[in-house]
């Protein structure tokens, strides 16, 4: 599957941000927007023994999409230090947990779905409408 970078619809700081720290925040911006479930790839980090937070996105379909835009999400880890990685679906409240802790910066997570919107619209994802029985 080829990547389908909307990098350039967000500034380099703010890109790095949602690659690289904020991840989290990112994804559950991008899940709100879309509606996709949220994914992360999750490792033990062997120096402290405890689960950590690789990379959170949402996935559409088998494409993993996050601030960089689409691509398959073994593709992700090349970007990042892992040991064994395993790729789980996660809840809101699970990927803030482990990736924000407990103090979530609402000014913040207003620039994460500002920017989730942007490349929603630019991968052209369009969120299902909910239908009432």
């Amino acid at each position: 599957m080829d990547a389908a970078s909307s990098q350039s619809l967000i500034d380099e700081e703010r890109l790095d941000r949602w690659l690289h720290g904020r991840c989290a925040l990112f994804a559950v911006a991008l899940h709100r927007a879309t509606g996709l479930p949220i994914r992360a790839w999750i490792d033990e980090d062997p120096e402290i023994d405890e689960p950590v937070l690789v990379h959170a996105f949402v996935m559409d379909g088998d494409r993993a999409v996050d601030a960089f835009g689409a691509r398959d999400p073994d593709d992700l880890l090349g970007e990042y230090e892992t040991w064994d990685p395993t790729l789980v679906e996660m809840t809101e409240a699970q990927v803030l947990a482990i990736g924000e802790g407990p103090d979530l910066d609402a000014a913040m997570f207003a620039e994460a779905v500002s920017d989730a919107a942007l490349i929603a619209n630019d991968l052209r994802i369009v969120r299902a409408p909910a239908f009432a029985p």
